[in-house]
């Protein structure tokens, strides 16, 4: 099993959709089911990282980055040697080569 790490940016954006969920959209019950799915993902994603289709862009990037659909939002994340690094967490609406 991999270990996850999650870089900051994936923090904070994890935390700006649940409170988006649950302060702007008043919906606590979403915001309790996306982080449910988020963390069973996550689980998943530590058991087989592999069996997630990389993000492909026409950019150059420094690693390999893959994706991981969690509702209405995609995790975005790469593999190392011995653990997984949880890098953003946006909207499937996002421009992704913006925020990438």
């Amino acid at each position: 099993m991999y270990r996850i790490q999650y870089l900051p940016l994936a923090e904070a954006d994890v935390l700006e959709a649940v409170s988006y969920n649950a302060d702007t959209l008043d919906a606590p019950k979403a915001a309790a089911e996306l982080l449910d799915t988020l963390d069973k993902t996550v689980e998943q994603i530590s058991t087989f990282p592999y069996a997630y289709p990389l993000y492909r862009t026409t950019r150059p990037m420094n690693d390999e980055l893959r994706m991981a659909v969690v509702k209405n939002y995609v995790l975005y994340f790469t593999v190392k040697e011995d653990s997984v690094e949880l890098r953003r967490f946006l909207h499937g609406r996002r421009d992704r080569d913006r925020w990438l």
